[in-house]
């Protein structure tokens, strides 16, 4: 049996879901509702009211609510100028759209300094009106008086949808090419935070890209702690055929970051090739290598070699005249290739296989104390970083082999 309690809630309950259901309609997804203004009433800051006053206040409140401004304005109307009053008002409108004077609004919230209700309302105006800083600012104020929900939270969701959403649609755009469609929205999450390293980076990279190099520096100048900065700057010293300075960004990375073993590795190389005789740079990127190639390239690649301790050197007739004769002395000392010792030849000009490019290989990395190269004829390495040794090996498959930044135990 059902009792007048039980009745009576039920039909508050009906009443409820008609009064939703009725606002839904009335204003659609999107559109500024009622329901998204706090109520006059409530939270902190408020004067207090008599009875009568409040009651009146409520019923206008309520008929805002339904939809009926005109009422409401009238209700609030009759009720003296008070700061509930004057902030419905202001509400009804905001609703209507058509308010247009900030001014009235900021010097009544000015007037009212703990008024919560007012300055989360002033935030919806400049929402509205499109002042984005302001919005999330007064947000902040309303919601450090006013701290539950959905103030509290007021200030950081307007944060996330014209800072972090705005970032994000920005790095998808930059992958799908649209780099115009990029820049503006970084821009206009820029414009509220200036701070953000992250949007900072990818303007950075877009200027890059479009070859604004200076416009990128200066960007750069400003994040230069963040590890993807300075891969960015090693990247366009690499442009300008900087070595050292690029070298010199890779190498303040951190070990295993993306991309860092590699550009270091590459600048190396030509660092490398940038201060080397003419031969020396032939050797290294030959196609298809002699003996000669390959011992200029081995020391060429790691000049400590020549500092190294050895045997002694059998005359060779051959290199007398050759551009490369101080590294095939150096590499015939130290037993990384060998000598015709009965001939007195080296035979610098000969073909090499790629057996004798991996046993020389094999040696100089040792000599180094570097770990024992994993070749990718090996049964075992699938998966693996191995050395590849073509048929014709290159002056380029041996600098790789041996231009390795870790140290290790020879095997």
């Amino acid at each position: 049996m059902m009792t007048r309690a039980h009745s009576s809630g039920m039909a508050s309950a009906a009443t409820a879901v008609s009064f939703v259901l009725a606002v839904l309609v009335a204003f659609p997804c999107g559109a500024l509702a009622p329901t998204d203004f706090p109520s006059p009433l409530a939270g902190p800051g408020i004067a207090k009211l008599k009875r009568s006053q409040y009651k009146k206040i409520d019923r206008a409140w309520r008929e805002f609510l339904a939809g009926n401004h005109a009422e409401s304005r009238k209700r609030a109307q009759r009720v003296a100028d008070l700061a509930p009053t004057r902030l419905l008002q202001f509400q009804v409108l905001l609703q209507e759209g058509n308010f247009d004077d900030m001014a009235d609004l900021r010097s009544f919230c000015t007037q009212q300094p703990d008024y919560a209700a007012a300055w989360i309302t002033l935030s919806i105006a400049a929402e509205t009106a499109g002042l984005e800083a302001e919005a999330i600012t007064n947000a902040e104020r309303g919601g450090g008086l006013w701290p539950e929900p959905p103030w509290l939270s007021r200030a950081g969701d307007l944060y996330q949808r014209w800072v972090d959403d705005r970032i994000t649609n920005a790095a998808r755009l930059v992958e799908a090419g649209e780099s115009n469609e990029a820049m503006a929205e970084l821009q206009a999450a820029r414009e509220l935070d200036p701070g953000r390293q992250d949007a900072a980076l990818i303007v950075a990279e877009i200027l890059f890209a479009n070859e604004q190099i200076p416009e990128a520096e200066t960007i750069l100048s400003e994040i230069s702690d963040l590890p993807d900065a300075a891969f960015l700057q090693g990247r366009i010293a690499e442009t300008r055929h900087a070595w050292q300075t690029a070298m010199e960004r890779y190498a303040s990375l951190p070990v295993g970051f993306p991309g860092r073993d590699a550009a270091l590795g590459r600048t190396k190389i030509q660092w490398r090739l940038s201060v080397l005789p003419d031969y020396a740079r032939s050797s290294m990127t030959a196609e298809g290598l002699t003996r000669g190639d390959l011992a200029v390239t081995l020391v060429s690649v790691r000049p400590e070699l020549e500092t190294l301790p050895g045997d002694s050197v059998p005359v060779m007739s051959d290199i007398v005249d050759f551009p490369g004769q101080r590294e095939i002395i150096t590499v015939v000392r130290l037993g990384i290739m060998r000598a015709d010792r009965r001939d007195h030849r080296f035979f610098p000009d000969a073909a090499v296989d790629p057996d004798t490019v991996r046993a020389a290989i094999q040696r100089t990395r040792a000599l180094l104390g570097l770990t024992a190269p994993v070749w990718c004829s090996e049964s075992d390495v699938l998966g693996s970083s191995c050395i590849s040794i073509s048929p014709t090996p290159s002056g380029k498959a041996v600098v790789q082999a041996v231009l390795d930044h870790q140290p290790g135990a020879s095997r």
